[in-house]
Order: structure tokens, then sequence, then C-alpha cells
């Protein structure tokens, strides 16, 4: 693995954590590693060949209140709107239940360098990016 100043566990955590894309009854859970064929449809039909998932929650995995957390989150879908960013609300939840679910945005036609200056901008550890081979793949950023 690529050397990290993230802990192994913290890792793990991210790696084994369900990123949904939506929050009603047509969301699509992914999988890091994982080829998701709805996520693929997704991307075809958006004419977008790739996207990324982008949280402001927890700013380098340092649990904030609801209340911050909620006012990151707004202050990412402002910037991500005001740069007219297709994008759709989702949700990070882990599987191991050690951390709170997280609000994020599953956000159509990011390329890779920009999917990683939107995360540092918003002082995340990683994020997770996906190719036109519709398969998410988590992407550390310190």
């Amino acid at each position: 693995m690529i050397q990290s100043i993230i802990s192994e566990n913290l890792i793990t955590s991210y790696l084994g954590t369900n990123y949904q894309i939506g929050t009603g009854p047509d969301s699509i859970s992914l999988q890091i590693n994982q080829y998701s064929e709805s996520l693929a449809r997704l991307l075809t039909a958006s004419k977008h060949p790739c996207a990324a998932i982008i949280s402001a929650y927890n700013p380098f995995s340092q649990l904030l209140s609801d209340k911050e957390n909620r006012a990151l989150h707004e202050s990412l879908m402002h910037f991500l709107s005001s740069c007219s960013y297709a994008m759709i609300e989702s949700l990070n939840t882990d599987s191991a239940e050690v951390w709170p679910a997280e609000k994020s945005f599953f956000v159509l036609g990011l390329d890779l360098n920009t999917s990683k200056s939107l995360g540092q901008r918003f002082n995340q550890n990683a994020i997770v990016w996906i190719d036109n081979d519709a398969i998410p793949r988590l992407i550390l950023l310190r």
C-alpha cells in the first residue's frame, strides 16, 4: 500500500465503508475496489467518464458535532453548486459501526486531480474516485 500518515485501522475502516449514492429507494451501494453494474449504468447515462465521492464531515477524521458537520456539508454543497458540478447527495456508513454515518456528495465528471484538490480543500484524509470502469477506489490524500 502507498506510504501514508493515516493509520492502518483508519484505512481499514475506509475500505469497509458502504458508500451509498443517493438517499432514496433507487440509491446505489458501493464498496471499494468492487465493480458496480448500477454505477456503470449511471456513468453511461450521465455521459460522464468519472466521478468522486467527497465528504466534508469530520476533517482529518476528527469527530465533530452534528452541527459542525452539517455546516461543513453545507459549505461543500455551496462550493459544488457554485462550480456547477452535477452532484447527488450521498451517505457513507461504516460497516463496523465505529464511525457515525457521514453525508457526502457523489460528484459527476470530477477528474482525479480535481477530486484530490477538493478533498484537500475540505481537509479530508481520503476520497473515493471512480473512473469509467465503475470500480470505486480509495484515494489517500495524506
